[in-house]
């Protein structure tokens, strides 16, 4: 199996109950090597104790660190607040140290020597530094995997459009795809038609994956469609739930499984996470899946 980069944002969530680290690919990257996949972060720390935190971390968890680079910028933050439904809202520090992934030449060379899988977010094409980077790497992937987190102001329709084109896989919340879509089109009103726009219009996309929150996901390609409704749980906050997710898809995708399979896995991964506050708590995967799915 190819060796999989995370590339994007780290750092820390500062949240009501205390700090803990976050930022999307991270999240993704925890997720995945707790499932048993090699899943590296391409990401920069400050040279500060936050940033020494965040890497002592990963090691804590045997996650590879040797792409997580640093330099003189401040490790990144971000002040999270949750509404009455635990859910989250930020406000992210800029620039921070992971607007800054400077890769020299032979760092880059050893990256692309062999196949990959890259994941990478929106979120960290705000920095041209970081975009033109991920355009090197993306041109080598194997496989390229979208994972959009539109925070404003960090946003445009020509970076989306860009994301969109250069990606094979797109994982977006439903919220997200209806604002992009109206971006396009005024008469695309459903999720379906959402989805079949860009699967249409973007011809490199194979995928697409949508988070619905408590309503569960739905997978779309251009042969098939499905949902999952989702699983009641008692959240304590949804940071970190849809970067669970996007790990267990991939997890089973990987193995072969069948993508209806793989979107159930999924749903019940991101729920066990909102269950736990923060987004890379430490779970009993097996057991805490089996309990759930078998409810």
């Amino acid at each position: 199996m190819e060796k999989i980069y995370c590339f994007g944002e780290i750092l820390w969530d500062m949240l009501p109950s205390g700090r803990q680290p976050g930022g999307a690919p991270m999240n993704v990257a925890y997720h995945l090597n707790r499932l048993g996949i090699d899943a590296s972060p391409l990401t920069a720390v400050g040279k500060d104790y936050l940033g020494d935190e965040l890497i002592a971390f990963l090691r804590s968890k045997d996650i590879d660190t040797q792409f997580v680079l640093t330099n003189s910028q401040p490790t990144g933050q971000v002040l999270v607040s949750l509404n009455q439904k635990n859910e989250p809202s930020y406000t992210i520090q800029a620039p921070a140290a992971w607007d800054f992934i400077e890769l020299d030449s032979n760092a880059l060379s050893q990256l692309v020597s062999s196949a990959y899988i890259l994941i990478f977010g929106s979120l960290a094409c705000r920095n041209v530094v970081n975009r033109e980077i991920l355009q090197k790497l993306s041109n080598k992937a194997a496989l390229k995997i979208c994972d959009i987190n539109l925070r404003a102001p960090f946003y445009n329709k020509d970076l989306v459009h860009h994301l969109f084109s250069q990606t094979d896989w797109i994982k977006i919340n439903h919220e997200e795809l209806a604002l992009i879509a109206s971006w396009y089109q005024d008469d695309l009103h459903t999720e379906q038609e959402q989805a079949n726009f860009f699967l249409h219009t973007f011809p490199g996309i194979d995928l697409i994956l949508v988070t619905r929150g408590e309503n569960g996901a739905a997978y779309y390609d251009r042969e098939a469609h499905y949902s999952h409704p989702g699983y009641i749980v008692e959240v304590a906050d949804t940071i970190g739930s849809g970067d669970s997710f996007l790990a267990m898809f991939i997890f089973k995708a990987l193995a072969g499984i069948e993508p209806q399979e793989c979107l159930k896995y999924a749903c019940a991964m991101g729920s066990i996470v909102a269950t736990h506050k923060g987004a890379t708590p430490v779970v009993d995967i097996d057991n805490d899946l089996r309990r759930l799915m078998s409810n």
